[in-house]
């Protein structure tokens, strides 16, 4: 392949961590001239329906590529990614997880980030139902994304990351209810048990839970195509907001204070500007 016209990324971790990845290289792609190079089995080609990349059968031809690593820990902007040099082909990890990697092509971004059509579809018809339930279509649909699961492990509860509190959940609830009265809470999570233990107690609010076995791309599409995200913790929830593009309510302790969990975020990198945290 011809020298300094290629990116390649790494895959590490799950979907909303290879979306990350995936977003970060469209934006240093953009600065430095480069053309992503995907494979067709890539997790992500499957999901969306990507555009002006190179896809190929296999990306082994990225082995061949030089490598280049975040330096600063997976939630902090490293400059030093932004520009590349002309003359060489790369592969860039590990999980680049800053919203300052892209914002300058967030538009171009959001066109990446289609679902293919059955996903789409899928995704739509559960809404429709939704709003079929409730029988109103004026409602205002906010969705919430409660990370448990591996959080909750004892290596990453000793490494200080943890799952946002009950508390916080229904302080974001009241405020997307002050905000919207007319609305109803459509929640994803990968604990459903856990999720409805916690919602059982918001009687007086309107709450849908999505299936417990969903695949995750289609909580995505459905929390993507909501009004207003409520996030916990993690890149799951982020990509939800980021998605929906209307009031994103996030945590802003996903690590616990002195915690290496918490040495491996910068929050002004992580969250953007626009997004509003919420304290218990």
């Amino acid at each position: 392949m011809e020298h300094g016209k290629f990116l390649c990324y790494t895959y590490n971790g799950r979907l909303g961590n290879h979306m990350f990845q995936f977003a970060s290289l469209t934006g240093i792609a953009a600065l430095n001239n480069r053309t992503i190079i995907v494979g067709m089995d890539d997790y992500l080609y499957k999901v969306f329906d990507l555009m002006n990349v190179l896809v190929i059968r296999n990306r082994d031809i990225c082995n061949s590529f030089d490598l280049i690593e975040e330096g600063l820990g997976c939630c902090k902007f490293d400059a030093r990614l932004m520009t590349l040099r002309e003359d060489k082909n790369f592969k860039i990890g590990l999980y680049l997880q800053s919203w300052k990697y892209f914002y300058h092509v967030q538009d171009i971004l959001l066109r990446q980030y289609r679902f293919r059509d059955n996903i789409s579809k899928t995704a739509m018809r559960i809404v429709n139902e939704i709003r079929l339930t409730h029988r109103q279509h004026s409602l205002t649909l906010i969705g919430i994304h409660i990370r448990i699961g591996d959080i909750a492990n004892e290596m990453h509860n000793r490494n200080g990351l943890v799952i946002a509190p009950e508390g916080y959940i229904y302080k974001a609830m009241d405020y997307m209810k002050s905000k919207f009265p007319n609305s109803i809470f459509i929640v994803a999570s990968d604990d459903m048990e856990w999720a409805k233990n916690v919602l059982d107690l918001r009687l007086n609010d309107s709450v849908h839970l999505l299936e417990k076995d969903n695949m995750p791309y289609i909580d995505l599409a459905v929390l993507a195509s909501c009004d207003h995200v409520i996030q916990t913790v993690g890149s799951f929830g982020w990509w939800a907001a980021f998605l929906a593009g209307g009031i994103s309510i996030y945590y802003p302790h996903p690590g616990r204070v002195g915690s290496a969990g918490e040495a491996r975020y910068n929050y002004e990198d992580f969250f953007p500007p626009n997004w509003i945290p919420i304290d218990v």
